[in-house]
């Protein structure tokens, strides 16, 4: 038998190792290094006041986070980019409404969408004095608190005419402006310019990108086991190759370095090509600005990260070959040969979120005309954390095809595989 041992890995898989991936753990880390007045921050001044110090004191039982030090040039080099990043701010200002990275997801559109709703109250407004009014008018205060952040908006001093009955009357003082920077030929007269916005909370965003980087790379890099770990569980099958929705190596890290990975999301690096947006643009707007960036498939294409997936493995097309040939030529096969193919798809710490929707329905393409012998087991940290996995599952698939493979014991959901910590 020919067999293939597939491991598809989302963030669940390195949380389940105690690496702080969590969109949580990130934000508490930059907030202490935004406050942290000192030369050097250890690993305990990372991680003080975090969240989740429970999940953190797991971190420090199982690796030498003695290790990790981070010297001042970084601290400043990092601060610098937080202070001046609007994404950061905007974040900042939604963290506690922000649980997890596909949460972060929906809060880019929120903001994608705020931009809109700005273009279309504001876009059009010439008159300086009334874009004053409307900038100062409080039922706009939502639509502008987080376009703030971005530094859309500056106080100006200014002098401000008013109509109160008949009298016409002038005033002076400090005033909402839209930054000229944001405005065809820096000029009021010429209106809002959505084009030069849109690309300065692109490039916003790919600095958030490489903070997160910085995270990962400076922090979550340089953590060393104490002990060496070892993966055991009844369906548990060392895996041929790996598809990982992370930016980290953790199974080369800590299992085998030299299994072969394909980083759909892109990898963390000195040269990284991270992927973080949302997955379509919702807004009619928004793609006539050709607003693509934002977009995880334009980054994909752009930053040629490992995007093809099932379609480009070999011995997946090896196997879809051999099966067109038996149901479609002359040739009798016998069973032996019916049984000769078989892959095996662990999906370990994925949400299945409908934004990966296209890498779901892939992974079940097969086993449609006839069986051809692929069989996928869905890893799940608890029972509630299963419930939800075969609900996205059933959202993207439809109940008929999730019944199906269930019924075929194609399908089947498994805890989570135990991890010896060597402790």
């Amino acid at each position: 038998i020919i067999t293939m041992n597939i491991l598809i890995v989302g963030n669940g898989f390195d949380l389940s190792h105690y690496l702080p991936t969590k969109y949580d753990h990130f934000m508490d880390v930059m907030k202490n290094i935004e406050d942290f007045t000192g030369s050097q921050m250890a690993f305990d001044d990372l991680f003080r006041d975090c969240r989740e110090p429970w999940f953190i004191a797991k971190t420090k039982e199982y690796y030498l986070t003695d290790d990790i030090r981070i010297e001042s040039n970084t601290i400043q080099k990092i601060k610098k980019l937080l202070n001046e990043n609007g994404w950061y701010k905007y974040f900042k200002s939604h963290v506690e409404e922000i649980k997890t990275w596909i949460d972060f997801e929906q809060k880019i559109n929120e903001m994608l969408a705020h931009f809109c709703v700005f273009q279309n109250k504001f876009g059009a407004i010439l008159d300086r004095n009334l874009m004053i009014e409307h900038l100062r008018d409080t039922n706009n205060e939502r639509i502008l608190k987080n376009l703030k952040e971005f530094d859309l908006i500056e106080i100006t001093p200014t002098s401000y005419q008013m109509i109160i009955g008949k009298k016409k009357i002038t005033s002076s003082g400090s005033f909402p402006t839209i930054k000229p920077c944001f405005l065809y030929g820096q000029n009021m007269n010429n209106g809002f310019n959505p084009n030069s916005f849109s690309h300065h909370i692109y490039l916003c965003l790919e600095t958030f990108i490489e903070i997160f980087n910085q995270y990962l790379e400076k922090i979550l890099n340089h953590l060393r086991p104490k002990n060496p770990f070892k993966i055991s569980s009844d369906s548990w099958c060392n895996p041929d190759k790996i598809f990982s929705f992370n930016y980290t190596n953790t199974y080369q890290k800590f299992y085998d370095k030299n299994i072969e990975i394909e980083y759909l999301h892109g990898k963390s690096s000195e040269n990284q090509n991270m992927v973080l947006g949302v997955s379509e643009l919702e807004d009619k707007f928004l793609k006539n600005l050709k607003a693509y960036g934002f977009t995880k498939y334009h980054q994909k294409l752009f930053k040629d990260t490992d995007y093809q997936f099932f379609s480009g493995n070999q011995y997946l097309k090896q196997t879809q070959k051999f099966w067109d040939q038996v149901n479609n030529s002359n040739k009798v096969f016998t069973q032996a040969d019916k049984d000769r193919f078989e892959a095996n798809i662990f999906i370990w710490g994925h949400s299945l979120d409908i934004s990966d929707e296209n890498y779901m329905n892939e992974i079940f393409s097969y086993n449609h005309k006839y069986d051809e012998h692929v069989r996928v087991t869905i890893y799940y940290f608890n029972p509630s954390a299963k419930f939800e996995l075969l609900a996205n599952l059933i959202h993207i698939l439809g109940k008929d095809k999730v019944e199906q493979w269930m019924k075929n014991k194609w399908l089947k959901f498994e805890p989570n595989p135990k991890i010896d910590f060597g402790i």
